[in-house]
């Protein structure tokens, strides 16, 4: 049979380990994907960690995935060999009143790919047909491996769940693997965009990506700065892409009356919030998980488009993908680390 090699977690709070498999094959409706690129997330790292208990060992993370189609199941339509591709990673029914109404992202029976179904940190990998998208040749790899995580979760907070309109004031918690990228789509959306970091470089780089202001939290007060260049009319829209207990509560104190704050960023378990503050001013806290599938292929669109430039901080060898994760654990990646094959 033929090999092919694979990042395999055996033993939770242990490193990968790169093996050889079985290339899969795939079945009717299916796909078969020679992956050229996949994202690295913080996901892989909880899952590493053992704090995603859905995950089953052994199996093969990845969830961000680019390649070229290889082989083509029986009755797949609309793809062929050579088309260059990224996938969802949701498994859905297509019959709950989540999926029939469009919100396939919270789809009763979801299944997801590189978390509970073997993923992408592998030479190849085996998709439903019905969860790939073409997408222009001219795209670089490691760009259109992170469309359907690291751009379209940020697709799905502010334009499906912030509904950020010309004029608004955005605020991006966390300039990282989505923050990046969330600077930008608000930047389409026609808002006012600030961001924050405790790096100077991402500072700087966070200008680079559009941004109208952006806040060093390790020498400047957050709330005097946004008090001053919003006039003191606060935030429309706060983006948590940290997901602690304090960036939660500064993102509550951040916002308008009728403000919202997005949780995108988990990392504490549970958050306390001033009840009083919420009700009598109805500020309201929104939980966002990925995104649709029409998401994706405007995602697509934005990409081809050039409105928007996914920001990979670096690619990486795939026999490298330890280091690379090491790496972020210890916060030093500026931003989306993509491994190449």
């Amino acid at each position: 049979m033929k090999k092919m090699k694979a990042a395999v977690l055996k033993e939770f709070n242990k490193p990968l380990v790169i093996e050889e498999k079985e290339i899969p094959k795939p079945q009717k409706g299916e796909v078969l994907i020679r992956i050229k690129a996949s994202g690295l997330c913080v996901s892989d790292i909880h899952i590493q960690d053992g704090i995603i208990n859905t995950v089953k060992l052994p199996y093969t993370p990845g969830h961000e995935m680019a390649g070229v189609v290889e082989e083509l199941g029986e009755n797949v339509t609309g793809l062929e060999i050579g088309d260059h591709v990224t996938a969802s990673i949701d498994l859905i029914c297509n019959r709950c009143r989540f999926c029939l109404s469009g919100m396939t992202n919270l789809c009763k029976s979801l299944i997801r790919i590189g978390f509970e179904k073997d993923g992408s940190h592998a030479e190849y990998c085996v998709v439903p047909a019905e969860n790939v998208f073409r997408v222009n040749k001219d795209i670089p790899f490691e760009q259109v491996a992170i469309l359907t995580d690291a751009v379209g979760c940020m697709y799905n907070a502010i334009r499906n769940k912030a509904n950020v309109k010309p004029g608004d004031h955005v605020l991006i918690l966390g300039t990282g693997g989505l923050g990046m990228n969330a600077i930008q789509i608000a930047k389409v959306f026609g808002a006012q965009v600030y961001a924050t970091s405790r790096q100077e470089d991402k500072i700087q780089l966070s200008v680079e990506m559009g941004a109208d202001a952006a806040i060093n939290t390790r020498n400047q007060d957050l709330y005097e700065e946004i008090v001053k260049i919003t006039n003191g009319e606060m935030c429309d829209v706060v983006i948590d892409n940290i997901g602690i207990k304090t960036s939660i509560n500064d993102a509550i104190n951040l916002i308008r009356p009728g403000g919202k704050v997005i949780i995108s960023g988990y990392n504490d378990p549970y958050f306390e919030a001033n009840y009083q503050n919420m009700m009598k001013y109805e500020k309201e806290i929104i939980g966002m998980r990925g995104l649709r599938r029409i998401d994706i292929i405007e995602v697509i669109k934005l990409v081809e488009q050039k409105k928007i430039v996914p920001y990979v901080y670096k690619t990486v060898e795939f026999e490298k993908i330890n280091d690379a994760l090491d790496e972020m654990r210890e916060g030093k990646a500026k931003g989306r680390v993509v491994i190449k094959f």
